[in-house]
């Protein structure tokens, strides 16, 4: 801590009311309507301390821990910069020049541009920072169309899987992702985590419904209409890029093996090979369909995008006040299983993006539509399936036949399928 107590307001007492008032906390809590919650301060960093100045606080609240980046101005000069973010406010204090007012420091953009800095120790800076999404467990925020952080508000009692999954994939060389910048860490609790930022990068739901929007203008009043084969690889044909896309998947694969190791098959014996890197021949000798690797976890449409230089993963499941819907990204621990379960898990997207597409024809085109949907997603997701198989080492992976990985896939999506039914 910078200074002594006298030179930053005493905020302590601000924070139960504030944080009462928060539905990422009254998620986190499963309590709603409260005035006020226990609060205790447990760590707090002082980043900047001329006004505006800065802190990042730790508190815990019952059971969970909680992240704050407060900042304060004096209170003539604060109503000025927060506009009408009057929700931002915490309340009024006392530093050593005299009265402030105590806000979240996101709702200042002066300050937004210099938590980049702080949470770099100095060796990232921006002209420019903006808050662009305010999720449960994190608000997002893009620096100079260069950086995109995530500042955690939720911490997890131990390293976030989010974090592992990025700085481990760096590390092993993989090179298909949003690479990490920066990772803010303090005594124990990863507090942000800032990676590229690619302003032209196309999500891959996006560039699947424009290939379905391309398909289904073409569907007939009749179900007798022309077949998917005759209409569906004219125009906006997706497989050459689904095909990219299974070869980046296989790479990640590749990559988490190599970075978290490997876990012997069920039935290998009781040893776990977990942290026997790839290339050791952690999985060479497994029966059936190898060892378990850590996977994605939470592996879709929305996690990938596609830029001028090709496919990258640009994120992770991360968000541990949505439970199983965030996928294993946000559990506390990560989880070992087939690689295949990623698979199917894009396989499935596919399938989601073929089904949303039907729903939104008229109704004397959607029985044709129906056709050329389906024809697209057995054609998709067979170049994805391609390309996945046929990057050189991923046979280290499944060691097995294509026609076998094909019937696991099909078990795979199908119990996807009965569990969305649920």
């Amino acid at each position: 801590m910078i200074g002594g107590a006298a030179q930053v307001p005493d905020f302590a007492p601000l924070i139960g009311a504030y944080l009462a008032r928060q539905d990422w906390v009254q998620a986190a809590l499963g309590s709603f309507g409260e005035a006020k919650v226990p609060a205790e301060v447990i760590d707090t960093e002082i980043l900047r301390l001329d006004h505006p100045g800065m802190a990042s606080v730790v508190v815990e609240c019952r059971e969970c821990t909680f992240h704050l980046v407060l900042g304060w101005r004096p209170v003539a000069v604060a109503p000025g910069v927060l506009g009408a973010r009057s929700g931002a406010v915490l309340g009024p204090a006392r530093d050593a020049h005299g009265d402030v007012l105590v806000y979240d420091a996101l709702a200042d953009s002066e300050l937004v541009v210099a938590l980049l800095h702080a949470a770099s120790r100095g060796r990232e800076a921006a002209q420019r920072g903006r808050v662009v999404q305010s999720l449960v467990s994190h608000a997002s925020l893009v620096y100079d169309d260069r950086l995109l952080m995530k500042c955690y508000r939720v911490i997890e009692p131990r390293p976030r899987p989010e974090v592992e999954m990025a700085l481990g994939l760096d590390a092993a060389g993989f090179n298909f992702m949003l690479a990490p910048v920066v990772h803010w860490r303090r005594n124990g609790r990863d507090l942000a985590l800032a990676r590229e930022y690619v302003p032209g990068a196309v999500e891959g739901l996006a560039l699947a419904r424009t290939s379905l929007r391309d398909l289904l203008a073409r569907a007939e009043d009749s179900v007798n209409g022309k077949p998917f084969e005759d209409v569906g690889l004219a125009g906006g044909d997706l497989s050459p890029e689904m095909r990219r896309l299974g070869a980046a998947t296989a790479r990640m694969h590749l990559a988490l093996a190599e970075a978290f190791g490997v876990q012997a098959p069920a039935g290998a014996g009781a040893a776990s090979a977990a942290g026997k890197p790839l290339s050791s021949g952690g999985l060479g000798g497994a029966s059936g369909l190898g060892g378990a690797i850590r996977v994605h976890g939470d592996f879709h449409l929305r996690r990938v995008m596609r830029t001028d230089a090709g496919w990258v993963v640009a994120g992770f499941g991360d968000d541990p006040l949505m439970g199983a819907a965030a996928g294993s990204g946000s559990q506390g621990e990560g989880r070992f299983a087939s690689p295949l379960e990623d698979v199917a898990d894009l396989c499935r997207s596919l399938h989601l993006a073929a089904v949303e597409a039907v729903h939104l024809q008229a109704t004397r085109t959607r029985a044709h539509a129906q056709l050329l949907a389906s024809g697209w997603e057995r054609h998709n997701i067979a170049a994805f399936v391609r390309g996945y198989l046929s990057l050189d080492g991923i046979d280290r992976l499944l060691p097995v036949t294509e026609g076998h990985v094909d019937r696991i896939l099909a078990d795979l999506i199908a119990a996807r399928e009965e569990a969305g039914r649920r």
